[in-house]
């Protein structure tokens, strides 16, 4: 990454696990959403959450809720979901973290008088629930969330809108899930991987898609 200020303009993140680690509130959340729509019994693996829920397909998650759980009321089961969420990271908020090395980096963006935008399938309560935690994240010249699209990850739509908004800037992301990955290759942006050899989908990812691997954070 040495020369990384040198080659590009503007710098793209994905914010779950990207910027914040969050993806452990994401499962914990899930999973007490489909226990109380389907069974209290009803339990999955975090590996298991990421082998599902992190897809190149699109709509994967509506698909597993409805055609494998045979869930009705898919809208309620997203807006209980959120609910959960919301409700797990306020009230573990002390406990949330950047991603390590995630801030410095950010900063060295800002001393370099480089730009930076968020781009992510959260809501848009979310993301400014994580701005205000992380005030950094404030600095970013725009934000891109859920409602702004209408397809999500693993579509790149977010990031051709990226590159519509800014056509003159030479452009690199970073984002850390499969369905991140599919969206930000497909929009032909230079990609970083912030990899985990332990991440179900890792392998394939490396031997699917022209990324640059960055392990686990970020080192300048």
């Amino acid at each position: 990454m040495n020369n990384i200020f040198e080659n590009f303009d503007l710098f793209v993140f994905d914010l779950d696990d990207t910027l914040i680690k969050t993806e452990e509130y994401h499962y914990t959340a899930w999973l007490k959403t489909i226990k109380l729509f389907l069974n209290d019994k009803f339990t999955f693996s975090y590996e298991d959450f990421c082998s599902t829920f992190h897809s190149i397909k699109q709509d994967s998650i509506k698909n597993y809720l409805v055609n494998d759980l045979k869930l009705e009321n898919y809208d309620d089961i997203i807006k209980t979901k959120n609910k959960l969420y919301y409700e797990l990271i306020n009230v573990n908020k002390n406990e949330l973290n950047m991603v390590d090395g995630a801030d410095k980096f950010i900063q060295e963006i800002l001393n370099k008088n480089k730009k930076f935008v968020i781009v992510t399938n959260s809501p848009k309560e979310q993301l400014d629930f994580f701005s205000d935690l992380f005030t950094i994240l404030k600095n970013s010249t725009k934000n891109y969330y859920r409602e702004m699209f209408k397809n999500k990850k693993p579509n790149p739509e977010c990031y051709l809108k990226v590159i519509d908004d800014f056509p003159n800037e030479r452009i690199v992301g970073f984002e850390d899930s499969i369905t991140g990955i599919h969206a930000m290759t497909n929009a032909n942006i230079d990609t970083y991987y912030i990899s985990n050899p332990n991440y179900y989908h890792n392998n394939y990812i490396l031997n699917n898609y022209k990324v640059i691997q960055i392990n686990n954070y970020f080192n300048l």
